[in-house]
């Protein structure tokens, strides 16, 4: 049975229609997806998510690293996975943005991961009126389970 080990929920500026998780112990690469329905991309050191809009917004964002593989998460859409390569183990959430204000969590030890993201709210997201109209923090939520492969 898979274990919790950590969760952090914190929101995260999305920036250019992106937003990543870096372990800065080493290169950081993402693999590019050739499905232009892609949405997470992961490869060293790097998970990228893009949204669905290329506004600034505030996404809610939740990680859970666990120990194994874990259930499927009730309640969320448009599962996506792929695997991640880290060096350390330890990720910053959106490090480039905020600077010292990234929240951060520890999946692990250095080594293969995989990572299974969800998200609600795209369409949502894309039917909102271009700012100031609507206030678009929250709108576009996710979560990401990390665990070792």
């Amino acid at each position: 049975m898979p274990d919790l080990i950590e969760r952090v929920e914190t929101e995260v500026l999305v920036d250019h229609g992106t937003f990543d998780l870096i372990d800065d112990s080493g290169d950081q690469h993402a693999d590019p997806d050739p499905a232009p329905t892609a949405w997470l991309f992961a490869g060293r050191n790097m998970i990228t998510v893009v949204s669905a809009s290329t506004r600034h917004h505030v996404a809610a964002l939740t990680v859970e690293a666990w120990n194994a593989e874990p259930p499927p998460a009730p309640g969320w859409a448009d599962p996506r996975e792929t695997p991640v390569l880290l060096d350390s183990g330890f990720l910053e959430i959106n490090p480039l943005v905020d600077g010292e204000d990234a929240d951060d969590i520890t999946v692990g030890d250095a080594g293969a991961y995989r990572v299974r993201a969800y998200v609600t709210g795209r369409t949502e997201l894309l039917a909102a009126t271009p700012p100031p109209d609507v206030e678009l923090r929250g709108v576009e939520r996710y979560l990401l389970q990390i665990w070792p492969e």
